[in-house]
Parts: structure tokens; sequence; C-alpha cells
């Protein structure tokens, strides 16, 4: 997710995406130019665009005060908060780990949805105040802002995984059943029905001559691939429950040079398919394999980019992870290569192939033991 730190808030990164910005620059816009003139005609165009200009702002700021109050509640249980994130489809606070139970869990979920209805509250409060002084232009922009954040209230508790609701109901499974992992399962298996149900809902204003209806479809179509990244995270944990790291890393192989030409690593022979490089100070840059240097290379050849060495690939920054970690710390960090250090020093990475060698292991043992 390409995004800019704007800021930050109690110590936490505060990122936004442009598409977060479009976003809030076209509905602003559409409110200038449709809503609020059916509602309050002989207006000014100047005002409506100015109430516009204040529309698209509040959602920008209700999507931020939603995620800040998921960071609040997290810290308050311990868990960290790496950043927050604006982007086109809403926010995310990207917590560096689980909650530590469903209460905690709950809480964490549930903050976003109260803080965004405490909102529409406040600001209809604020709408029927300006109403009686006579600035009606104003109070309808601003009971239009707490109509916004009562839809993002309901729109999140939908009973689905990844979204506050799927997290709730994730909290229930996992009090109920005592099992983290399957209740990570079942609130995925809900997600993947929300997502179906709102991507066809999409669909069928968009048959009935509503294209805003792609917007909609677009969002359901991301739930449904969030909600089977979630079930997958779900039967992976159960998959490494018990592990240390140290179990499922494999051992670090020779370093290189991050600035070693393209050219002579890809056209060497060597008996090692990964390639770790490392800067001038040692630091582990870059985790991959020479399939993946070679794939990635050839994209960047074909976005006109001329990469030349090793570090003027765009491939995923390396995460490190102590040796003592339990293995589950991989969930935190999806699609990242992971360095795994003793005393601060490289001793083993984990990578998807790592990953998928530990699942078929598994596999393969639970079909002898089922046979």
């Amino acid at each position: 997710m390409n995004a800019r730190q704007i800021g930050t808030f109690r110590g936490i990164p505060v990122r936004l995406h442009w598409g977060a910005v479009a976003v809030a620059a076209v509905l602003g816009l559409l409110v200038a130019d449709g809503v609020l003139p059916q509602l309050v005609p002989g207006q000014a165009d100047a005002a409506y665009l100015i109430a516009g200009v204040i529309a698209g702002a509040a959602l920008l700021v209700s999507i931020f005060i939603h995620e800040a109050s998921h960071a609040v509640v997290a810290r308050r249980h311990g868990v960290d908060v790496s950043s927050i994130t604006l982007w086109f489809l809403g926010g995310v606070a990207h917590l560096e780990d689980e909650a530590p139970n469903p209460r905690a869990e709950a809480q964490i979920a549930g903050a976003g949805p109260a803080s965004s209805l405490a909102i529409a509250v406040v600001v209809a409060a604020w709408g029927l105040a300006v109403s009686s002084v006579g600035l009606s232009l104003l109070a309808v922009t601003l009971y239009w802002v707490s109509g916004l954040n009562v839809i993002l209230a309901v729109f999140n508790l939908l009973p689905g995984a990844p979204l506050d609701g799927g997290r709730l109901l994730h909290a229930w499974l996992w009090k109920r059943h005592g099992d983290r992992s399957r209740a990570t399962v079942g609130a995925a298996r809900a997600g993947r029905g929300v997502g179906l149900l709102v991507a066809a809902f999409g669909l069928f204003e968009v048959l009935t001559g509503n294209l805003g209806g792609l917007w909609t479809a677009m969002i359901g179509w991301f739930l449904y691939g969030a909600a089977g990244q979630e079930a997958r995270s779900g039967r992976l944990s159960a998959v490494l429950s018990g592990r240390k790291i140290a179990d499922v890393m494999a051992p670090i192989p020779p370093m290189i040079a991050n600035w070693t030409s393209l050219r002579d690593l890809l056209g060497s022979q060597s008996d090692h398919e990964r390639i770790v490089g490392v800067d001038f100070g040692g630091t582990v840059t870059l985790v991959s394999s020479r399939a993946e240097i070679a794939r990635a290379a050839a994209r960047a050849v074909a976005g006109k980019q001329t990469p030349e060495r090793l570090r003027d690939l765009p491939l995923p920054e390396p995460v490190e992870v102590d040796i003592a970690e339990p293995a589950s710390a991989i969930l935190r960090h999806p699609g990242r290569p992971i360095v795994v250090t003793q005393d601060s020093q490289p001793v083993g990475i984990v990578t998807s192939s790592d990953v998928e060698r530990i699942v078929a292991v598994h596999h393969l043992a639970t079909d002898e033991v089922a046979a």
C-alpha cells in the first residue's frame, strides 16, 4: 500500500494514500453539484463548492477517527500499532500482534463503529444548532456528514472478516470454542459470504442503471479476497501453533553485496537458489530467490526501468524476528521475507517456500495419522 506519511498520532505514523484523497474529492464534488443544490436550492455556486470541500474533508477525518479509536484501545490492551493508513477503500490501523483474549479483541473491534456513531450524534447536534440560526446549507452538510458516519458504522458491523463486525464475530467464536484459529476460519467464511453479497448488490445496482454500483461491487470483491486471506492465515496459525520460528526457518545462505550487478548475478552459476543481499553496513536488505529476482528485473524492464544492481529491484523489504519468537510471528508480516536473528546476527531466513514446506509436512503427518 503506497502511502505517504502526513503526521503522527500518539507516536503512530499516519499515512495517506492518494486514492483516499481522490475519493474524498469526487465525493465532495458529487455533494456540491448534485446533493446540496436539490436539498438547499438557490445558494451561490461558491457556497456549494465550499460545502462539498467540507464534506470531502469530513470523510477523511471520520475515517481517521474511526481507525485511531482502534489504535487507542489496542494500545490499552498492550497491542502495538505500527501505523494508521487512509486509502481508497477506507482505512486500516496496522496492529503488530493479535489481541491477547476475546474480550480485548471485541473492545478493539467495537471501538471504531462506536466512534463513528459518536461522531454522527455530535455532528447531527451541531447541525441542529446551526439550523436554528438560519444557516441551512451548513446544517444540511452537517446532517449529511452525520449520516455518512452512521453508514460507516453500520457497514463495518457486517459480520464478516476483515470488517469490524467480523472481528466481533471472531471474538465471540474464540470465546465460545476456545480456539483462535478455528474462530479465524469461521469469521473468514462469513466474510467471504458478506463480500459476495455486497458484490452482488453492487452488480444489481449497475444493471438497474446506477453506475455507482461499480464501487460497491469493488468493495465486495475486496472483502471476498481479504476474507480468503484471513482463512488462509487461520489455517496457517493452526499449523504453526506450538512451534518456534527456528523450526520453520532455513539456514541463511552466503550473503552477497546488494550492489552486485544483476547481469553478473543472473548470469553466474551457483548452487544457492536463495539470495540474501546486504548493504555496506552488513544489514540484510533483501531476501529472495534467483527466479523471483529474474521476474522482478523483467517487470522493471517492461515498465521502462533499467535496474542495474540488486538493490535497484522493487522487492519486499525483509523484517527481522528473533529466534526465540514463536513461529506465529510470521503471521504479523504477510508477504514479507523474514530474517531470523540471534544476538542481533542473522542465522536463518523464512520465505513463502519455507512456510509451504512446513504446511506440507504437517498435512503429510496428519494424513499418516488418519490412515
